[in-house]
């Protein structure tokens, strides 16, 4: 029986998932993976925690070694994949690999937007500048891409919508440039973690409307699933919003800025659709 041990972030749905499924396919048995909120002292002092926020630890117990991040996914991996190691370790890859890992374990907690439970060990990731930014710009430039194709074959199915794709595009990039301006209001941690949630919140709405189209494609006539689809995108949008704006803290310290927010946002949605 292998003497290691998985630690993962059990406040963070994301770490939780993929290691349950190293589980799940028989690349860990289940005692082999213990989230940071059961971990027994011992095991704790053993690890580098400041490190292991940042980078998922695997380490063998009996050994005392720990591997890191990209290192333990690989090591685990390769129970399966015997020549990954070889193939992580071509110098562009490999450099590839670590970059993306870092790219989403530092902002995890803005993926995920969910908060410690009392008593829990904080996992919570350093807050690191330059990921942060790429995180932003990436999922910038993704959500204001797929504008185009939700103008074109999700926003053109509603009865008498109008706006050209420009100009949805101008609204969008409006919305950009207010919340971005709401966020200089803030203190700097804050106005990151403001603008993360904004981001992802867009991201997902994104997402959910891109799901329109192959349905669009075979009921085209049948407008009232856009509309029942529109209606419950809505209670989600809004259910979710309250969520990531509680996690960073705005509901409770800036709810003017909240207020702003729907408001421009309630605005921009009927100007689209009038």
């Amino acid at each position: 029986m292998k003497q290691k041990l998985l630690i993962y972030d059990d406040n963070c749905p994301l770490c939780a998932w993929y290691s349950n499924l190293f589980v799940k396919y028989g690349l860990l048995q289940s005692e082999e993976r213990k989230p940071f909120s059961r971990l027994d002292n011992d095991i704790l002092l053993r690890i580098d925690f400041d490190k292991g926020k940042d980078e998922i630890p695997y380490i063998d117990t009996v050994t005392g070694k720990v591997l890191y991040g990209i290192d333990a996914l690989v090591d685990i991996l390769s129970e399966k994949m015997p020549w990954l190691p070889a193939v992580v370790n071509i110098k562009p890859v490999n450099w590839f690999l670590r970059k993306l890992y870092k790219l989403v374990s530092y902002n995890r907690k803005v993926i995920v937007a969910r908060k410690c439970g009392k008593g829990d060990i904080d996992c919570a990731p350093s807050f690191n500048i330059f990921y942060r930014l790429l995180f932003l710009v990436l999922f910038l430039a993704f959500n204001s891409a797929m504008v185009y194709p939700i103008h074109t074959y999700v926003l053109s199915a509603i009865p008498a919508y109008t706006k050209s794709f420009y100009e949805v595009e101008t609204a969008h990039f409006i919305l950009v440039a207010l919340n971005c301006t709401l966020a200089f209001t803030l203190p700097a941690k804050r106005a990151f973690e403001y603008i993360g949630q904004v981001n992802m919140l867009a991201f997902e709405t994104v997402l959910l409307l891109l799901l329109l189209i192959p349905v669009l494609a075979y009921f085209s006539s049948a407008i009232w699933i856009v509309c029942l689809y529109f209606l419950l995108l809505t209670i989600f949008i809004i259910s979710e919003y309250l969520r990531r704006m509680d996690y960073a803290g705005i509901i409770t310290r800036n709810r003017w800025l909240a207020a702003i927010n729907i408001t421009s946002f309630s605005g921009i949605i009927l100007y689209i659709i009038s």
